[in-house]
C-alpha cells in the first residue's frame, strides 16, 4: 500500500509540472511572480513611470527628476537622459490609452527624489466625464510602486519616488 501512495505521489507531482510547463500563461503557475509587463506599454527604464487609464479623457503623466527637469507632452527629453515615448490623446492613441515616462536601464539616471503627477487635461467628448488610473513606477522592469484612482476635471494627483 505505501509503494501504491509514492507511486500515486509522483504521477501528480509530475501530471503538475508537465501541466505546469505547457501552459502560455506563467501567472498561472505561481501568480506573485507576475508583474503587469503585458499591460504597460513603451520603453523599459531605471526609473520608469507609466500611466494608464480608462475614459474619453485626456491624462497627461509628469515626470520632474531631481535636478528639476520636467518631462511631459511638451517637453519629452530632458538633459538627464529622460523620455516621455508614449504620448495619448484622445483619439491619437496607437497603444491604447497610456503614457510612458523612462530613464535608460544603464544606471545613468540621477539619484535622488522624483516627484511625478497627473492631470486632467480634458475630455474627449466635451463632458466632464471622470477617469480611472494606474500609475506604476518601474525599475528594470519590477514594479515598485503603484497607485491607482479617479482623476475629474481641473484634478491633479502627486506622488514622490527615491530612485
Amino acid at each position: 500500500m505505501k509503494l501504491f501512495s509514492q507511486l500515486t505521489l509522483a504521477v501528480v507531482t509530475a501530471s503538475f509540472f508537465l501541466a505546469a510547463s505547457c501552459t502560455d500563461d506563467p501567472c498561472e503557475i505561481d501568480p506573485s511572480n507576475c508583474q503587469p509587463d503585458d499591460e504597460i506599454v513603451g520603453q523599459k527604464g531605471n526609473p520608469q513611470f507609466n500611466l494608464q487609464f480608462t475614459g474619453e479623457v485626456d491624462l497627461d503623466l509628469y515626470v520632474e527628476d531631481p535636478a528639476g527637469n520636467i518631462i511631459f507632452w511638451e517637453n519629452s527629453y530632458s538633459s538627464s537622459g529622460g523620455q516621455l515615448d508614449v504620448d495619448c490623446e484622445c483619439s491619437n492613441c496607437p497603444n491604447g490609452p497610456n503614457e510612458n515616462i523612462f530613464w535608460p536601464t544603464d544606471g545613468s539616471a540621477p539619484q535622488g527624489t522624483y516627484r511625478y503627477w497627473i492631470e486632467y487635461y480634458g475630455s474627449c467628448d466635451f463632458s466632464s466625464s471622470s477617469a480611472s488610473y494606474t500609475v506604476h513606477v518601474l525599475e528594470n522592469g519590477s514594479v515598485v510602486d503603484t497607485h491607482t484612482g479617479n482623476l475629474s476635471s481641473s484634478q491633479t494627483s502627486v506622488w514622490t519616488y527615491t530612485h
